[in-house]
């Protein structure tokens, strides 16, 4: 084989392996750790537990506009469009019930390390 041929398997080869590689952030099978995509007007996965102290970051995999509204009124993201993110920290323990204002069915929780802490007590809407 000669070289001007064995050149474009070599970089076609490097190409696939390159976009193959794991970085731990969510890929087209599903969320990274501490990820929620929102898509199919829905929250996957609807529910997340994360260690107090963790950043949870939800992504917009959809084509129309949602947020990330806490039912407990921590935080509130505004409308996120296609492609958009929106972060929070969670700094005490409970569970944090989330809802979108705009798709009042879509509803997801965030349980952060033990309920029993200060956090969100999981009883107001969302």
């Amino acid at each position: 084989m000669n070289l001007t041929r064995l050149i474009p398997i070599v970089m076609t080869a490097a190409l696939f392996f390159t976009a193959c590689e794991d970085n731990g952030g969510g890929d087209e099978n599903g969320p990274g750790d501490n990820e929620v995509w929102m898509e199919n007007t829905a929250y996957n996965p609807q529910q997340l537990s994360v260690d107090i102290g963790a950043t949870v970051t939800w992504i917009n995999k959809d084509g129309v506009d949602h947020t990330v509204t806490s039912g407990e009124g921590l935080f509130d993201s505004g409308n996120i469009s296609a492609g958009g993110t929106f972060e929070y920290t969670f700094d005490s323990a409970g569970t944090y019930n989330y809802g979108c204002t705009i798709h009042p069915d879509m509803s997801g929780s965030i349980n952060v390390g033990s309920s029993s802490g200060n956090g969100g007590n999981g009883d107001d809407d969302y």
